[in-house]
């Protein structure tokens, strides 16, 4: 699907027939959008095709060589399920347009075009380059976002950890721990085609861009920190989880070892009393009742000094 966008009141909007687009987003291209694009815009056939591989790392081409620009990152997407991935989008920087090809995360590049991450230049002097570095601040926010609702979860796991030992704890913490891996993996690779998009010269002429780089440059150092402790974090608590769950199966066994030792008692003085032997009181009327008192005695005095030492 091919559309195109042009800029209106410091946000994106379709272009109307007649109107120059600035932005044509390809999402899912077919075969004849493709071969469309291509031709119009002299670009490889990949330029177009490698980000319909999910596991397409990024990378940047085209820096030193008459080619367009490419630059491809990774961008976060949350599952139905609660975990994120992360998918590639291709920037290709021609002299008139960009083009952003996509194969998922339309949530994603709904909420950028809604405004939700745009941050223009006041005047719109410059959208193609605007456009770019706006592009980059989202994703690196979005990375930000992605990983401030993590960090709640977590939070949340704290909480729960102490008193939980339900599969469920041990799902949640599989699918954080997986997330938080994709990202600090895409945080990371994505800093070099960051690197390589502030370097482009076309970017230098206008001022006010400095400072859209300078927060784009801040926003992917916190992202990549925020992966990274989070990350940490996650681990730290799979290894207290693990020694609670410990703890727990110590405090459980315990229990049921004192209870038995106490279970034992009335077993041990009828044993007495059931021997061939003469004992005291066995012709008593109530020498049934003194055993029960005498078992009751017993296992109260165990059940103090079990008390005492811990044990129950």
């Amino acid at each position: 699907m091919k559309r195109l966008y042009t800029c209106k009141d410091r946000g994106y909007r379709e272009a109307q027939e007649g109107q120059e687009a600035f932005w044509i987003e390809l999402r899912s291209p077919d075969e004849r959008e493709i071969k469309e694009i291509t031709r119009a815009y002299e670009l490889p056939r990949d330029y177009l095709t490698g980000v319909a591989d999910p596991y397409e790392v990024p990378r940047n081409e085209g820096e030193d060589d008459p080619k367009p620009d490419l630059f491809i990152l990774r961008y976060p997407i949350k599952n139905t399920d609660g975990s994120y991935d992360t998918r590639p989008v291709a920037l290709i920087l021609t002299k008139k347009a960009v083009i952003t090809v996509h194969y998922d995360g339309s949530d994603f590049f709904r909420a950028f075009k809604e405004g939700k991450g745009p941050k223009l230049s006041k005047e719109n002097t410059s959208p193609v380059e605007d456009m770019i570095i706006n592009f980059a601040y989202y994703i690196s926010k979005s990375y930000v976002a992605a990983i401030r609702e993590i960090n709640e979860e977590i939070m949340g796991l704290e909480q729960d950890i102490k008193r939980s030992t339900k599969s469920g704890y041990i799902e949640k913490n599989i699918i954080l721990s997986r997330s938080l891996i994709q990202f600090k993996s895409a945080t990371r690779e994505n800093e070099p085609v960051l690197e390589a998009i502030f370097r482009l010269r076309r970017l230098d002429e206008d001022p006010d861009h400095d400072e859209l780089l300078h927060d784009v440059q801040v926003e992917s150092k916190q992202a990549r920190l925020m992966a990274e402790d989070a990350s940490q974090v996650m681990e730290k608590l799979g290894d207290l989880y693990s020694n609670v769950i410990n703890n727990n199966l110590n405090e459980v066994m315990k229990t049921l070892t004192s209870i038995t030792i106490l279970m034992t008692v009335p077993t041990i003085v009828g044993g007495y009393w059931g021997m061939n032997t003469e004992l005291p009181i066995q012709k008593a009327p109530f020498a049934f009742w003194w055993l029960i008192l005498l078992s009751v005695v017993v296992i109260l005095l165990l059940t103090w000094y079990l008390k005492k030492k811990d044990y129950l």
